[in-house]
């Protein structure tokens, strides 16, 4: 999203102080986080950033594609008029939060009805293709994920420079009921800069991450136009490559936003597909003798669409791909012998897997009788691709410079 305005360094600074702030609460480095901490991305030119909060793993976790993988906080609450938390278990029904450390009241968003009715607007475009409900009312005890504008930072203990925050789980699986927070006292009154501030920290409780794709709500990279979600494979981080996780922990290679909404919210307009796609092995065969290195490739149909496709080797994930061709790379380095090789379709509703036996044995034929380029492959490749370079946040003029920038986390 693109601003272009003067702010006056009045504006920005001065927070309402409507509530007393938390005790401090430090941020500390990925990696060295312990469960509850904070992490954050470095800071941009002006100071901002962005954090989130390591919560344990679900336990257990649902199969992918079941139902039970479904969120059942499908309502999105937009609350422009404040809330006092409690500390606890996240329950937005009962306004408590594992962010909060202490009873905090977030006032309400001094925004005009104009800005706020255009937010709502921004928000529904963004999650329209999902099968949510956005809403501007307190829904009450509906399960739902709350999504706080207004106050700042430092009324839940965080540093004065972070913008928005959400908890986020070291398996990136759904927080029900979750409550995250746009601190919108600390940013400039802009519909679509808000937005796409607070579809990121909505995003992250459904367990998304944040990605190398500059036009994704997801990504921390400058891009000038207005975001949205993309049925687009890129790898996680915020400015260099990383797995998908938290504080080291990894729950997947890589990410492609619409798939995994998809994945956990469903779409709208499909509300009754109960078909699950259909998959087979093109190549190896069952019982196939094959080198290290092989490739895999697999059919995959549905009445709808396939829209992720992953292969697990004795039950440990290789890769996901998540558009035709469905094609694999197994590992260079794969031990000789027996291995079971699994491979798991999804239409965003229901899964099928398929599995054969190969034996790996140096130097055997490539499968199909080694007329293409499998030989030398190492370890994965799959369908990961990067968005856009460039890096970092955007900046906010916090001393009255003209501002003109293109936000993001």
């Amino acid at each position: 999203m693109r601003l272009s305005r003067i702010l006056t360094g009045a504006a920005l600074l001065l927070v309402p102080a409507v509530a007393a702030a938390s005790p401090a609460r430090e941020i500390k480095p990925s990696g060295s986080a312990q469960m509850f901490d904070f992490v954050a991305t470095p800071t941009d030119v002006n100071d901002l950033a962005f954090a989130r909060q390591v919560l344990p793993a679900s336990t257990p976790a649902p199969t992918v594609g079941t139902s039970a993988a479904l969120a059942q906080s499908r309502t999105i609450y937009l609350n422009y008029t404040g809330v006092t938390l409690q500390p606890g278990n996240n329950d937005s029904r009962t306004n408590r939060s594992t962010i909060a450390n202490g009873q905090v009241a977030i006032p309400a968003w001094n925004a005009s009805a104009a800005v706020k009715t255009a937010t709502t607007a921004c928000i529904r475009e963004l999650f329209a293709a999902f099968d949510v409900n956005v809403v501007d009312t307190d829904p009450g005890n509906v399960p739902h994920i709350e999504a706080v504008f207004g106050g700042s930072p430092g009324q839940l203990g965080l540093p004065n420079n972070v913008a928005g925050v959400s908890p986020f789980t070291t398996d990136c699986s759904i927080i029900e009921n979750s409550i995250v927070f746009t601190f919108s006292a600390i940013l400039p009154a802009d519909p679509r800069l808000n937005c796409e501030i607070q579809a990121q920290e909505i995003a992250h409780s459904f367990g998304l991450d944040h990605e190398l794709l500059a036009s994704d709500p997801m990504t921390y990279l400058n891009y000038n136009g207005n975001r949205s979600f993309k049925n687009q494979t890129a790898q996680c981080g915020e400015d260099v490559a990383r797995n998908c996780g938290i504080n080291g922990s990894v729950c997947r290679p890589n990410q492609n936003s619409v798939a995994l909404l998809t994945e956990r919210l469903g779409t709208k307009g499909q509300p009754g597909d109960t078909v699950a796609p259909e998959v087979s092995f093109l190549s190896p065969s069952n019982n196939q003798t094959v080198p290290p290195g092989f490739k895999v490739r697999v059919d995959a149909t549905d009445n709808v669409s396939v829209i992720r496709a992953s292969l697990s080797v004795d039950g440990q994930l290789v890769d996901t791909v998540t558009a035709a061709p469905f094609e694999f790379t197994t590992s260079a380095t794969l031990s000789e012998g027996a291995h079971k090789l699994t491979v798991e379709v999804s239409d965003g509703t229901n899964t099928k897997s398929s599995e054969i036996n190969v034996l790996v044995k140096k130097g055997a034929p490539l499968p199909g009788g080694g007329g293409d380029d499998d030989s030398t492959s190492g370890d994965l490749t799959g369908g990961c691709s990067t968005g856009a370079g460039g890096g970092g946040l955007l900046g906010l003029a916090l001393l009255g410079l003209a501002l003109s920038l293109r936000r993001r986390r």
